[in-house]
């Protein structure tokens, strides 16, 4: 059974006035064959708003690896866009399979807020249950426990929620900011086109 902490609002105090047209660093990374692949590229489409497409970026995590906080960090903070970005957008917290993403180390190296987006709510039990069986699983579980449970969110109208943790923002804000980065389905814009790209490189399309 995990236990969760209680989660902060805002853990470091960093509350931006967000508005409309801010640039956004959208992450995501494609499916990969665990028995083949060491490493997934993961992709980062910035965004401003929810209608420009300004930037690409790519780097590569371990499968089931421990480097993705590192490595996104390192992407984000040595891009000729940094200085310009507000808002950090994850697909979920955990990438190339058992590879998870830390919130708040990710937030104290980049000096930005987060929000990390999935569609569905978690089976935390699940998940508990397959880290066990690996080394450090109980290392990952704390992980999982700082970044705090996820929120349903509704991020456009007549559908259903989303499920998003966050830190460096106002519960208040989450809604609306997702309801304004939202164009296709449910998933935002920067997260949706960064998984895209990410297919595609996976695939040498």
């Amino acid at each position: 059974m995990i236990v969760f902490e209680k989660f902060s609002l805002l853990v470091i105090g960093l509350n931006p006035q967000l508005k409309k047209g801010i640039k956004i660093i959208g992450l995501a990374c494609a499916s990969f064959n665990r028995e083949k692949d060491k490493t997934v590229p993961i992709i980062g489409a910035i965004y401003r708003g929810s209608l420009l497409l300004e930037g690409v970026l790519k780097s590569q995590v371990t499968v089931d690896g421990d480097d993705a906080t590192d490595k996104i960090a390192d992407m984000i903070l040595q891009s000729s866009h940094y200085q310009q970005l507000k808002l950090i957008m994850t697909r979920g917290v955990t990438i190339a399979g058992f590879n998870y993403i830390d919130l708040e180390q990710l937030h104290q190296k980049t000096d930005l807020p987060i929000i990390s987006v999935v569609d569905r709510e978690p089976n935390m039990k699940k998940i508990s249950k397959a880290l066990r069986n690996l080394p450090d699983g109980e290392r990952k579980l704390a992980i999982i426990k700082g970044n705090g449970l996820p929120q349903a969110y509704i991020s456009a109208e007549n559908n259903e929620p989303i499920y998003a943790q966050f830190i460096g923002l106002k519960h208040e804000e989450i809604s609306q900011l997702l309801k304004d980065v939202t164009l296709v389905g449910r998933i935002p814009e920067p997260i949706r086109v960064a998984r895209l790209i990410a297919i595609a490189e996976r695939m040498n399309v």
